[in-house]
């Protein structure tokens, strides 16, 4: 069956062509960055785009520019979100494990359909490459849009904040053209004039603009702290022997190739170091592959329920 085609409109750029195969090529690309660390808030930082629009034109022959990508990002991350709520909305339905999507009813998917507009499409077939949207958004779906990244450049937005402070459009900070947020100057605009000076000596009031500012100036105080932290901890992940990498060539190695249900539920479970840690424990590839299996065997009885 030739594979579904899907033309996505890229504000004034050329339309780009998102067949199955491109969609999982550039998904891979996506999960590659954001095990690197190549996000810095919801979206990839420049050098993640540019090594993305790099490979896959590579891969596919085809040169996209920046914004298409992005735009497939967004849209990946909407899809994503939708199919997790629509699998968590109630337990005892049934799973099609042919089209890997669930077993309902005509009023089921109704009422569904009603609660989440845009889940009708995946009544025929569960959502693609969930694993892969599972390393680039699910820790951005646990936490909300309040994401923070110490090196992203951006504080997260806090409950505790004065009902007086500044507007910001957290929109624009979120989604928009983040990429080159780590170079910006956070520093509050110096005082000016005699009155200015005359008003240093006084206690500050808590109005929005000082909280901002006093905010930021401890953000810049530590970034470089929190930066080196990060960075030794992902040293410590990709030398301890339980770096995703280096599990999924143990899968591979016990027989769990791509395409088996084994190989599946690993790239589904694995994004989790506890889980790839219990992995590690087995002794040999007959005791992994089984327990590979009774992973999956459990979760698809949970749907069967």
């Amino acid at each position: 069956m030739a594979a579904a085609v899907v033309l996505e409109e890229n504000q004034g750029a050329n339309n780009a062509e998102w067949t199955d195969e491109n969609t999982r090529i550039v998904c891979e690309l996506f999960a590659e960055q954001v095990r690197i660390g190549n996000r810095s808030n919801t979206h990839l930082n420049k050098v993640g785009y540019d090594n993305v629009i790099a490979k896959f034109e590579e891969k596919t022959g085809l040169r996209y520019q920046k914004l298409q990508f992005k735009n497939k990002w967004s849209k990946l991350r909407n899809e994503y979100n939708l199919w997790k709520k629509l699998i968590a909305r109630e337990t005892g339905l049934g799973w099609d494990q042919a089209r890997a999507t669930i077993v309902a009813s005509d009023d089921w998917w109704a009422r569904a359909k009603k609660d989440l507009p845009g889940c009708a499409k995946f009544k025929l077939r569960g959502i693609q490459n969930e694993h892969l949207l599972q390393q680039i958004f699910e820790d951005l779906r646990n936490t909300g849009d309040d994401h923070w990244n110490p090196t992203s450049g951006n504080l997260p937005q806090s409950s505790t904040q004065p009902s007086s402070t500044i507007n910001v459009d957290t929109e624009a900070v979120n989604e928009g053209d983040d990429d080159d947020s780590n170079d910006e100057d956070f520093s509050p605009p110096p005082k000016r004039g005699k009155a200015a000076a005359g008003k240093e000596a006084k206690k500050p009031k808590t109005s929005g603009g000082h909280w901002f500012y006093e905010q930021m100036s401890r953000f810049v105080d530590n970034q470089e702290k929190s930066a080196a932290s990060v960075e030794s901890l992902v040293r410590r992940e990709d030398t301890s022997g339980c770096a995703i990498k280096d599990v999924m060539a143990l899968v591979k190695e016990c027989g769990a190739v791509f395409g088996t249900k084994e190989h599946f539920i690993a790239t589904e479970i694995f994004t989790k170091k506890s889980e790839r840690e219990m992995f590690m424990t087995l002794d040999n590839s007959e005791e992994r592959f089984a327990w590979l299996t009774m992973k999956h065997e459990s979760k698809m009885a949970k749907y069967s329920k």
